[in-house]
């Protein structure tokens, strides 16, 4: 129901730490944000005390302090979605009201955009409002029972933490590194969509983040989540959670309490079929989805070590005469790629992995396995397994050279940039050597799915592509 999310393990370490403070009655969240770690020690019997400056934050703790305040849509929301109009909860309902916007976040990226995709997705959303707002009102009305707050306060968070009482336990997981302005941008829509005057505020950066911590850490009960370790407090240090290998970790200080470690684990299952091997490629191709488990084993033996798997959604086995030629994995996670500007084919699915076989005598056999990618049979996978009519595929590439030999003749270069991975939060611990992610371009590549079948492609691969080594 609500948005984003404080990872899981970090939520059992700030449990575990509230838990210890037998002396503190009241708890207070710095920049609650979606209200994980209020819905995480509500059971705990705390007075929970919250503050933010975002509409969707303020309305979510206005309706569970027992202060909501009225949530009016502008004029600008109902010229672009008039069925609102009808349904729009009256000011004396305000469980309904909070449904409403927290639906309103699904509408607010169609803000502005027409085509038959999006032409689509607004009388879709139309038809079903009124049994997704029921939905969401009746969730809004349970968790009622569990979450309670004692106070909301739509103020910057500098001001309000002065007030703090020092007998009070504090917790906070800050934006850091530009997230502040990132959170305000990715709200911006949803906000133009009803009446609101935010209160006066800062966009945190990290002057306001350093003071920010100084005033958390001068009492006696206190726990900070950060993106990165802070230079100083290394005795505070209580925790470590990264729960994938990509995932950004988190580092959790506290002034006492128990330490813990959270670790990727991988789990990995074996593949019952033959591999290609030295032997010629045969005739009849097919794909096969892939378990969780079959992928991640797959990956680890074939694909470059240096780069860093991902979660996949939908990972296919390339199959030739029932022998592994190689894999793909699609994404349909939302990313910040903006596809729809460089692929009129709409809506995109990403694919966050393809990879060939090692061991074969074909020096092109990746082409292959891009090429079955974009399939028919392929195309009709991530139908029925994202549950939306995907037209075409992007996915990114690091390089030395201004092209990927890789996909050049099957997808289009979209986007070719001076690669900035490691500035980024998600390769935190990667090396500034690393022989991968430190190439010289990120290139992002793209297309419509061909729609050609999977003997199609093989035919074509062999004939453009299918050299064979060992003749």
């Amino acid at each position: 129901m609500f948005h984003g999310s404080i990872p899981t393990d970090m939520c059992r370490i700030v449990r575990e730490h509230v838990s210890l403070w037998s002396d503190v009655t009241d708890v207070y969240n710095a920049c609650c944000g979606n209200f994980t770690v209020e819905r995480t020690i509500a059971s705990l019997g705390k007075r929970l005390h919250s503050c933010d400056v975002l509409l969707y934050s303020t309305a979510i703790g206005r309706y569970y302090a027992g202060t909501a305040e009225p949530l009016r849509l502008t004029e600008l929301a109902l010229d672009e979605f008039p069925f609102l109009a009808e349904h729009h909860p009256a000011d004396d309902d305000p469980a309904g009201q909070l449904a409403s916007l927290l639906l309103c976040t699904r509408l607010a990226p169609l803000m502005g955009k027409s085509n038959a995709y999006w032409d689509k997705m607004r009388r879709a959303y139309a038809q079903q409002w009124p049994d997704l707002h029921a939905k969401t009102k009746a969730k809004v009305e349970a968790a009622s029972e569990t979450l309670r707050l004692a106070s909301y306060e739509a103020e910057d968070v500098m001001t309000w933490i002065e007030r703090v009482p020092r007998d009070a336990g504090v917790v906070s997981y800050p934006p850091f590194h530009g997230a502040g302005a990132n959170f305000v941008r990715d709200f911006a829509k949803l906000e133009q969509m009803f009446e609101w005057t935010p209160p006066p505020f800062e966009i945190m950066e990290d002057p306001e983040l350093e003071r920010l911590i100084e005033r958390i850490t001068d009492r006696d009960h206190w726990l900070l989540g950060t993106n990165e370790p802070i230079s100083g407090m290394e005795e505070y240090l209580r925790g470590r959670t990264r729960t994938t290998n990509r995932g950004i970790p988190i580092y959790v200080y506290a002034r006492s309490g128990p330490t813990r470690l959270v670790q990727p684990r991988q789990h990995t299952e074996g593949w019952p079929g033959r591999h290609l091997a030295d032997e010629e490629i045969g005739d009849t191709p097919s794909l096969a989805v892939l378990t969780s488990g079959q992928f991640a084993a797959l990956r680890s033996a074939y694909m470059n070590a240096n780069i860093r798997p991902g979660s996949e959604s939908l990972a296919v086995a390339v199959l030739v005469d029932q022998t592994l030629v190689g894999v793909f994995a699609y994404s349909w996670a939302p990313t910040l790629g903006n596809w729809a500007y460089h692929l009129p084919q709409q809506p995109t699915v990403y694919m966050l992995s393809d990879f060939p076989v090692s061991t074969s005598r074909y020096a092109k056999l990746s082409k292959l396995v891009v090429m079955a990618a974009l399939s028919k049979e392929a195309q009709l996978l991530a139908w029925r397994h994202g549950h939306r009519r995907y037209q075409s595929i992007a996915t990114t590439a690091f390089t030395q050279r201004p092209v990927s030999m890789k996909y050049r003749g099957v997808l289009r270069l979209l986007k070719r940039e001076e690669n900035k991975a490691l500035q980024e939060e998600w390769s935190a611990g990667i090396s500034p050597t690393d022989s991968y992610y430190a190439q010289r371009f990120e290139l992002q590549y793209g297309g419509p799915f061909s729609g050609k079948p999977l003997a199609d492609v093989l035919a074509e691969w062999k004939r453009r592509y299918g050299k064979d080594l060992k003749r």
